[in-house]
């Protein structure tokens, strides 16, 4: 009975110190599971081998999952592209869940889907930043602008467009999203005679339904064709002007800048645009620009 006993409280010691390994044969922590049964029977498996099993670590009893070394008590940042981290929703109260509980809601207010953090009074929408839409274009290719006639402003240079949705071959912007957006644009004619009280009008047209969202005017005045007050001489001059407009838009809708005018009586007048876009002193460049931001 004696010896019987020995026994029985030995195996127990053993026990307590074992390693438990599931497919495998070289367990590398208290408790190891092969899910792909890939390891080797000798030697350490690679990262890639290792990214399907879990292993709880003999020392911290941190989990590892695809981790053969896991840093804090659950560490899924293995080698496989698989680590997202599933949540489901919970009836608990903050409080009763308590500070730090994580869950997935999507039914109470604001009702969509949101992960919500517990600060063990209330549960917190965690929130996080869109990439907001920048986007500044300047023209270094020629476009004419026929009179009387509404034109796209096309073939932009796009210098910075954060959130890739400005097209500059067709000038199109995309709002990513619901939300109040800001549009700068400046452009500059090359010198015509033009007409006496002429208009330029930029306008913000949304391609899809055909309308013109907002649209902004510059006149002038001064006759530059032969008047008295111009001692009889005909001269050209050059048309300009800035406009800002501040629209609020929708996901998805699609507004592309252009420009209308009845400075000459017929034909079409250039944009002034630089012959060289590599040099910033030519006295052509800068004149032609569009930013766009979104608030």
């Amino acid at each position: 009975m004696i010896i019987l006993l020995l026994g029985v409280i030995y195996s127990c010691i053993g026990f307590v110190h074992a390693q438990v390994g599931i497919r495998t044969s070289s367990p590398m922590g208290v408790f190891h599971v092969d899910g792909a049964k890939d390891n080797p029977t000798g030697g350490l498996p690679d990262a890639s081998q290792v990214s399907n099993d879990v292993i709880v670590n003999k020392t911290t009893g941190f989990i590892g999952v695809g981790v053969s070394a896991p840093k804090v008590k659950l560490d899924m940042r293995s080698a496989g592209p698989e680590n997202s981290l599933g949540l489901s929703t919970t009836t608990m109260s903050a409080v009763e869940a308590g500070a730090g509980a994580v869950r997935y809601d999507a039914v109470n207010i604001p009702v969509g889907p949101k992960i919500e953090v517990s600060d063990g009074v209330v549960w917190h929408k965690a929130y996080i930043a869109p990439q907001k839409a920048v986007i500044v274009a300047r023209k270094v290719t020629g476009q004419s602008i026929v009179q009387g006639t509404a034109t796209n402003i096309t073939n932009w240079n796009v210098v910075r467009d954060m959130s890739n949705s400005f097209d500059g071959a067709s000038g199109i912007f995309t709002a990513p999203r619901n939300g109040t957006y800001t549009f700068l644009f400046t452009f500059n004619f090359t010198g015509a005679v033009i007409n006496d009280g002429s208009r330029v009008e930029s306008q913000f047209y949304n391609t899809t339904t055909s309308t013109v969202l907002a649209s902004v005017y510059k006149t002038f005045g001064q006759s530059m064709t032969g008047t008295a007050d111009d001692a009889n001489a005909t001269r050209s001059t050059q048309a300009g002007g800035s406009s800002t407009v501040t629209l609020t838009l929708t996901a998805g809708t699609k507004v592309v800048t252009r420009l209308w005018h009845n400075l000459i009586s017929s034909g079409s007048v250039p944009l002034r645009v630089t012959t060289n876009s590599t040099d910033p002193t030519n006295p052509d460049d800068g004149f032609n620009n569009l930013t766009i931001i979104e608030h």
